[in-house]
């Protein structure tokens, strides 16, 4: 004799609730690969690091980062760049520094601003036009 009540071994067994219909059961989800995202995040580490060692060497040859004893090269009359005084390029060494100076002033007072710095024998000036800005007092390198 043969039970009435045999589930389809398929089938969820009867749990007493309202009658649900039958559906099969699913596949389970496949399994996405991280390897794809573990490049992805390589790469942007990469490029995150490039743009931040290239932000640091570029602020680091700004003349606004000049300080007394460090040695620049002229690029043009209007632009110097803060390089090691071993560098060939490396022209002067700053002996001064004056704040707070605008283009007028140092035009003016371009003999006289580094007065105080007895070695200078140049002076270099940086700011926005019609603004303040400073003056490296430059004596030639040795």
């Amino acid at each position: 004799m043969s039970d009435p009540y045999i589930q389809d071994p398929q089938r969820p067994p009867y749990t007493g609730g309202p009658a649900q219909p039958w559906t099969p059961p699913q596949p389970p989800p496949k399994k996405r690969s991280m390897r794809g995202t573990v490049i992805v995040l390589v790469v942007l580490v990469l490029i995150v690091g490039f743009i931040g060692v290239a932000g640091y060497l570029a602020r680091k040859s700004d003349p606004d980062n000049a300080a007394v004893g460090d040695c620049v090269a002229r690029q043009s009359d209007s632009s110097v760049k803060v390089v090691k005084c071993t560098d060939p390029a490396s022209a002067y060494k700053v002996v001064g520094k004056v704040p707070d100076k605008t283009q007028v002033q140092f035009s003016i007072s371009s003999r006289s601003i580094c007065d105080p710095f007895p070695t200078a024998k140049s002076a270099f000036w940086k700011g926005e036009q019609g603004g303040k800005g400073y003056v490296l007092c430059l004596a030639p390198v040795k």
